[in-house]
């Protein structure tokens, strides 16, 4: 379950939550990203996947999904108890900075010079520690990621992290890039490439991680199946 409350870190849920999470033993965290509009497959995936897992990341490019994904859960138990406690998301290259919501959702860091009331922020990047590892989080338009990984795993090394979690390209993706690793959980409803929709969960135990990759079946139909790779 999930405390609909945004912290001065821009995570979504309780401080005493995130802390937990950091040392946390055997963590899955749900990774998804370009959702584009596809509430309808967002909100199945959450309802499935979500209550059993620690925290959940989104790399952008579905702002207005998160905000109805919120704004559900505040009026809707069953909702919010399927989200995990954690959320760590950025925003993408189509996506705005802010987002309203109808409830007050929390105070925001003063750095943003505005007022958090009702209003949902969207940081470029973010970072998320889970039994110990860190993960740097972002969109990866700023990074190039269509031109190589280079600039996303150096971004990932100088904010001291582990692994480097990030969208844009629409295509699942996982690497080991010199320090760190790299993984990319693919679109949920617009997968290019020759990719199938799909996205991802991280299983983090103390000494390795290791990713799953589910790919999805009719992502736009009413029932669609899901399958681990």
């Amino acid at each position: 379950m999930n405390e609909l409350f945004q912290l001065e870190s821009g995570h979504i849920g309780s401080q005493t939550a995130l802390d937990a999470l950091r040392t946390k033993n055997h963590c899955r965290i749900l990774v998804m990203s370009d959702s584009h509009g596809n509430y309808r497959l967002l909100i199945k995936i959450i309802k499935q996947y979500g209550p059993a897992c620690h925290a959940f990341i989104f790399c952008g490019d579905g702002a207005g999904d998160i905000a109805e994904l919120l704004e559900q859960a505040h009026t809707d138990d069953e909702i919010k108890q399927a989200i995990p406690p954690v959320i760590a998301f950025v925003r993408g290259n189509g996506d705005p900075e802010t987002y309203p919501v109808s409830f007050d959702i929390g105070k925001h860091n003063p750095a943003y010079q505005f007022e958090m009331k009702g209003t949902l922020f969207f940081p470029e990047e973010q970072t998320l520690t889970a039994n110990k590892t860190r993960f740097f989080i972002t969109h990866g338009h700023n990074q190039a990621v269509y031109f190589g990984h280079q600039q996303l795993g150096m971004a990932t090394i100088y904010n001291n992290c582990t692994h480097g979690i990030y969208g844009h390209t629409h295509i699942s993706y996982q690497e080991n890039f010199p320090k760190c690793k790299l993984i990319n959980p693919g679109s949920i409803s617009r997968p290019r490439g020759g990719d199938q929709a799909g996205f991802a969960i991280i299983t983090v135990e103390k000494k390795f991680t290791d990713t799953a990759f589910i790919k999805i079946s009719d992502s736009r139909s009413d029932t669609p199946s899901f399958k681990v790779m």
